[in-house]
C-alpha cells in the first residue's frame, strides 16, 4: 500500500476531508515539483539551457564561484519557481521534460535519475494533488492535458497510447496535445489519423477510414462477432468518419472543449475494442 492510499483510508476511517481551496492545492502541487525539479539545471545539456532561456525570452545567466572555473545555471528552477499561472505551470513541466535530461546510473546500473524516473515522481505528485491536470508518457513524449475522470483517462486515454502502432500513437498523441491548446479542428483531424493508422495497421492494408470501415465490419463478421456490436462498432465509425470528414478533414467545423473531449474518449474507445478484437 503506497502512502497515498493509506491517507485515503484514514481519512475515509476519520471521515477528515480537505478545506483547501483550488489556489491552496495548486500551491502544494507547485512546492511538490519544485521539490522534483530540485537541480534540474544540473541534469540536463547546456544547449538544452540555452534552448529553454530562448523560447522563453530571458536573458541567460550562469553563477560562478569567486575562485575557480565552476559554472552553474538556475535558469530551468528559477523559471518554474517564478510561475503563478496554473496553465503556464503546466506548460513548464512538459518544456522542462523535452529538455535533454541526463541519466544517472546507480551502481548496479539502474537508472537512479533521468527523465523516467522524473515521470514516475511528477505523476506521483499529479496524484497527490486535486488539481485539474493529467500527465501521459509514450516513447519519448511526455505531455500535460486537462484531466477528466480518472477512469476514463485511465481506461480510454493512457491504456490506448500504450499499444497504438508509431504512426496512430503519435497521431492521438498530437491529438491530446491540440486539446490542450485548444486547437479543437486539429486535435479532432489528428484523431481521425489515428483511428486510420491504426485500421491499416490491425487490417494490413493501406486503405482509407472509410474503405477500412468496411474492411472493419467484414472481419468482425468473419470472427463471429456479435451482430449488433458489429452494428454499434459500425455506426459509431460511420457517424464519426462523417464528423470529420464535415469539421477537420475538409472543413474547418466550429468543436468546442466538450466535443472534444468527447471525440478523444470515443476514439479511445473503438482503439482500444479494435486492439481486443482484430
Amino acid at each position: 500500500m503506497n502512502l497515498k492510499e493509506r491517507m485515503e483510508k484514514f481519512n475515509k476511517r476519520w471521515d477528515v476531508t480537505s478545506d483547501d481551496s483550488y489556489q491552496e492545492s495548486f500551491s502544494k502541487f507547485k512546492i511538490r515539483i519544485l521539490n522534483i525539479f530540485k537541480g534540474i539545471d544540473g541534469r540536463v545539456a547546456k544547449t538544452s539551457i540555452s534552448s529553454f532561456c530562448q523560447y522563453y525570452g530571458i536573458k541567460e545567466v550562469w553563477h560562478s564561484q569567486p575562485f575557480g572555473a565552476r559554472f552553474w545555471s538556475t535558469n530551468i528552477i528559477d523559471r518554474l519557481n517564478g510561475e503563478s499561472g496554473e496553465k503556464e505551470f503546466y506548460r513548464l513541466i512538459e518544456i522542462i521534460f523535452s529538455l535533454d535530461i541526463t541519466t544517472t546510473l546507480n551502481y548496479d546500473g539502474r537508472p537512479l535519475y533521468s527523465k523516467n524516473t522524473l515521470f514516475n515522481e511528477v505523476v506521483e505528485a499529479i496524484n497527490f494533488s486535486d488539481i485539474n491536470v493529467s500527465i501521459v508518457s509514450k516513447d519519448d513524449e511526455i505531455i500535460l492535458y486537462p484531466k477528466g475522470e480518472q477512469m476514463l483517462d485511465e481506461e480510454l486515454v493512457n491504456l490506448p497510447i500504450s499499444f497504438l502502432s508509431e504512426g496512430s500513437g503519435n497521431h492521438f498523441v498530437q491529438a491530446l496535445q491540440f486539446y490542450q491548446e485548444k486547437k479543437y479542428i486539429k486535435s479532432a483531424e489528428s484523431l481521425r489519423r489515428s483511428l486510420e493508422e491504426f485500421l491499416r495497421y490491425k487490417l494490413k492494408n493501406t486503405k482509407g477510414l472509410d474503405a477500412n470501415i468496411l474492411e472493419l465490419q467484414a472481419r468482425l463478421k468473419s470472427d463471429g462477432r456479435d451482430v449488433q456490436i458489429r452494428n454499434i462498432v459500425g455506426s459509431i465509425f460511420s457517424y464519426l468518419d462523417k464528423y470529420f470528414n464535415e469539421n477537420s478533414k475538409h472543413n474547418d467545423g466550429e468543436i468546442n472543449d466538450p466535443e472534444n473531449e468527447f471525440l478523444i474518449y470515443q476514439a479511445g474507445l473503438l482503439l482500444r475494442y479494435i486492439n481486443s478484437n482484430i
